[in-house]
């Protein structure tokens, strides 16, 4: 029951936090342009911000596991959140528009995902893999709630309000959730003790670091083509001459093909682990690609590629959070997830803006060719930890 509880409540909690931190600007970004007397692709730059500052944040926060828990971080990064929010709220031109988001970018590098995994590590121990899965199965209603919750509020208070209003839910709605609803628990050092020697397991602390690269190596890269190619996708299918309402259409496809890749990986969570989906879906996305440079835009190869990419991607965001269990106990998971903050972090806030200029300036062929090469390095580093996995 606690592990249940603790995926409910984090499953509910993620979902506003994602929507009040950082989906919303996808609605408001016109609003809040005109207002601030901002370019909307300068607005856009905010949740870029936001990305760099969870990547410099994420890596510190490895000793704060160690020694208040998850639970705690999760209760901080919330409330650290709201006066974030409101200094949104109350911006009046770039400088302040910009602080907000490095207000936010602490707050999300502490409440954001990779502490509810970590949490769940503290809580269920070998079963966590299931719960992380179970809790990122229902994070992948994240934006068929945020967006029309946003549209409905920005109409009803403006989107100054809006913020107002969503600043005070994290403060008084998720902060005392994680504080008072989560199941008390020790941080994961504490009850999965490491070796007598003091090392972690693996023993060879050479073997530990080539593998904690590897997954470093293989989450950034699919990192890069992942989120780089779903925010950028309707006008790379634009680029092949597809008409608008396909193209929103086509790219709006995606996250139902993500969810049937994620419930497809929770139900079957206890045949595989996170590098055997990792690997699969790695090998899946340079398909993807190579479909649509082979057929040039044509709506077979358009259609096939959604199918695939978005498999691949939902699959992928799963091993993302799984795969380190597989080589590290739950006592060395925070620390390895919180060193990934940092490349994943900035991957993702780099990928869109690259990606968006290359299509851009060359052409939706170079930008599915350095997307290729992405994956491929990605797909190379997978094949690696799977060897790793059965070495001694």
């Amino acid at each position: 029951m606690p592990v249940f509880r603790s995926v409910v409540i984090l499953s509910a909690t993620q979902i506003i936090a994602w929507a009040t931190m950082f989906m919303f600007v996808s609605v408001t970004a016109d609003g809040m342009a005109g207002d601030l007397g901002m370019k909307p692709s300068s607005i856009y730059l905010g949740p870029t911000v936001m990305l760099v500052g969870m990547a410099l944040c994420s890596p510190p926060l490895a000793s704060l596991y160690a020694h208040i828990g998850a639970r705690r971080v999760l209760s901080l990064g919330s409330a650290l959140a709201a006066p974030g929010l409101w200094l949104l709220a109350l911006a009046d031109g770039p400088p302040s528009y910009f602080a907000a988001w490095v207000v936010l970018g602490m707050a999300g590098a502490a409440t954001l995902t990779t502490s509810a995994h970590v949490f769940l590590t503290e809580i269920a121990g070998a079963g966590a893999r299931r719960a992380i899965a179970a809790q990122m199965l229902a994070m992948a209603l994240a934006p068929s709630i945020s967006w029309p919750v946003t549209v409905f509020c920005e109409g009803a208070l403006g989107w100054r309000g809006t913020f107002a209003l969503y600043g005070a839910v994290m403060l008084f709605v998720c902060a005392p959730l994680h504080f008072l609803a989560l199941p008390r628990s020790q941080p994961a050092a504490k009850t999965f003790p490491l070796s007598a020697t003091g090392k972690a397991e693996p023993a060879a602390a050479g073997r530990h670091w080539y593998i904690v690269a590897l997954i470093t190596a293989a989450v950034a890269l699919n990192g890069f083509v992942t989120w780089g190619f779903q925010l950028v996708v309707i006008d790379l299918f634009r680029s092949f001459a597809v008409p608008d309402y396909l193209a929103v259409g086509f790219g709006s496809a995606i996250g139902f093909i993500q969810l049937s890749a994620r419930l497809f990986d929770f139900l079957g969570g206890n045949r595989w682990d996170g590098v055997t989906t990792g690997l699969v879906a790695a090998a899946i996305m340079p398909l993807a690609l190579v479909v649509l440079i082979l057929g040039a835009g044509a709506t077979w190869s358009i259609v096939l590629f959604l199918v695939l990419f978005g498999l691949s991607s939902g699959a992928l965001s799963v091993s993302r959070a799984t795969m380190p269990l597989v080589f590290f106990s739950p006592a060395q998971y925070a620390a390895v997830m919180a060193r990934l903050g940092l490349p994943l972090n900035l991957a993702f806030a780099a990928a869109p803006p690259f990606f968006s200029f290359v299509l851009g300036e060359a052409g939706n062929g170079w930008a599915l060719s350095v997307a290729l090469f992405f994956s491929l390095g990605a797909l190379a580093s997978m094949i690696l930890l799977a060897r790793m996995r059965h070495a001694p």
